[in-house]
């Protein structure tokens, strides 16, 4: 699951523009302002987990999920806010640069930086983990929530042999039944989905000692199909990958994962914090200061 999560990161990330895309001097200044703002601060991180627990309780409570609810900030284990660049809103139809009024002069030196920076949008990223769920959030989305059987990993990852021959209470038309429904209750853009090809397939998997796979109660509802390419000479591999997918546990109908890959599809507003470039530039307190006893 994690693994997973920093490959979805790998995909999505700022990458340094190259000189195809900017000239030297436009990357000069857009090294300048990522270093100018590129620091969570402790005010920072408390508005984003505070944006991220408000929407994961969203997401927990229209799809039922098998957890404590609310869940609060003491419920969070494993909490991450990723740097303020990362989470900079980008635009859609120019690669490497923000969604701001300045389009592609963002990085012009000639206008003041800090008009540039005042239009940036700041949308939260980061993920939250309690004892049984995880929450991803990218471009300002909760894009991601997986159930889980132990810290970074999957429900049934570690132990798949448990499910070798259990019933099913859902056949495939169930699950995608399920599957529709659950993301028409976060508010997933349904009539985009609509027109887009959708399959339902099961976990095939073979027992250790076994001579043949099995088909476990394990369904995948998948919504169309997204490529990513990488640059010539990049490690990584050119791959397929669903728009949407949702995972079911046929054993006891409950969602296992759903996952947006494709952000334009999670119809739920934008979560952007309007005073994002003031939050980074709060000095934090000395930590001294912090361990005084109050008064």
């Amino acid at each position: 699951m994690i693994v997973r999560y920093f490959l979805l990161t790998l995909m999505l990330v700022w990458a340094i523009p190259t000189q195809a895309d900017v000239t030297e001097t436009q990357e000069k200044e857009f090294l300048a302002m990522v270093h100018s703002i590129n620091h969570p601060t402790l005010a920072y991180k408390a508005e984003e987990m505070k944006r991220m627990l408000v929407e994961a309780n969203v997401f927990s409570e229209r799809l039922k999920l098998p957890t404590a609810r609310p869940i609060n900030i003491n419920d969070v284990l494993y909490p991450h806010v990723s740097p303020p660049w990362f989470g900079i809103i980008q635009d859609s139809e120019l690669p490497y640069f923000p969604a701001t009024c300045f389009s592609n002069s963002i990085y012009n030196s000639e206008i003041p930086r800090e008009q540039r920076l005042q239009a940036l949008q700041f949308g939260v990223r980061g993920t939250i983990e309690t004892t049984n769920f995880f929450f991803s959030f990218l471009q300002g989305k909760l894009c991601d929530v997986e159930r889980l059987g132990s810290h970074n990993a999957e429900y049934y990852s570690d132990r798949l042999d448990q499910l070798v021959g259990k019933p099913s209470l859902i056949d495939t038309n169930d699950a995608f039944q399920l599957a529709t429904q659950w993301l028409a209750a976060v508010d997933a853009d349904m009539p985009a989905l609509r027109k887009l090809t959708w399959t339902v397939n099961q976990l095939h998997y073979k027992a250790k000692g076994a001579s043949n796979a099995v088909t476990l109660p394990l369904y995948y509802v998948d919504f169309g199909s997204k490529h990513y390419r990488f640059a010539p000479g990049s490690p990584m591999k050119d791959f397929d990958q669903p728009q949407v997918t949702v995972e079911i546990l046929g054993t006891t109908k409950q969602l296992q994962e759903m996952r947006f890959i494709d952000l334009s599809l999670a119809g739920r507003p934008t979560l952007i914090l309007t005073n994002g470039l003031e939050l980074v530039r709060i000095t934090n307190a000395p930590q001294h200061t912090l361990a005084a006893p109050l008064h």
